[in-house]
C-alpha cells in the first residue's frame, strides 16, 4: 500500500477505531445490564453505596477509555467536524444534565446511562463514517496502482 494517502493519513489508526466501534456494539447491552442487575441486587441486598460507586465506574468505562482513541483518530484525520459533532453529542449534555441535576441525588444515580446513550449513539453514527473512508482509501490505492501498471504497460510498448 501506498502511504500518505490524500484521504486517510494512519490506516492503520482509522481500522484500529473501526474495531473499537464496532465492539462497543456489544459493550452498550453489557455495561447497561450490568448497570441495572447489579443496581437491583444491590438494592435486594442492601449493600452500601461503595460497591454502587464502584459499579457506575465499570458501567461507564467502556466510553471513558475509548474517548481519548477517538479523538486521537479524528484530529490526526483532520476530521474537525466529528470533533465538534462528539461535544455537541455527548459532552454538552452531560455538562447540562450535571449542572441542572447536581443538587439531585436521585437523579445523579442515572447519570451513567445519560452519558452512555449519546456516546453509543455517536459510536454508531460516526461507524458508518469510518467505513466509508476505509473503502475510499482502499479504492484509491487500486486506483493508483491501476494508474501505474498503465503507465508500465504504456513505457513496454503493450498498449
Amino acid at each position: 500500500m501506498i502511504k500518505g494517502s490524500p484521504i486517510i493519513k494512519d490506516i492503520d489508526a482509522v481500522q484500529r477505531l473501526r474495531k473499537l466501534l464496532v465492539i462497543n456494539y456489544t459493550l452498550p447491552p453489557a455495561a447497561a445490564g450490568i448497570f441495572f442487575l447489579g443496581q437491583h441486587v444491590l438494592n435486594l441486598l442492601k449493600i452500601s453505596n461503595p460497591v454502587f460507586v464502584l459499579l457506575i465506574i465499570i458501567a461507564i468505562s467502556p466510553p471513558v477509555l475509548v474517548t481519548p482513541f477517538i479523538f486521537y483518530v479524528l484530529f490526526r484525520e483532520k476530521r474537525y467536524g466529528w470533533l465538534a459533532a462528539y461535544f455537541i453529542m455527548v459532552i454538552i449534555p452531560v455538562i447540562l444534565f450535571f449542572i441542572i441535576f447536581q443538587d439531585s441525588l436521585e437523579y445523579m444515580i442515572w447519570m451513567p446511562v445519560y452519558y452512555m446513550v449519546p456516546f453509543y449513539v455517536y459510536s454508531f453514527i460516526i461507524k458508518f463514517s469510518v467505513d466509508e473512508w476505509i473503502r475510499e482509501y482502499y479504492w484509491n490505492q487500486q486506483l493508483i496502482e491501476q494508474k501505474k501498471e498503465w503507465e508500465e504497460k504504456k513505457k513496454e510498448g503493450l498498449l
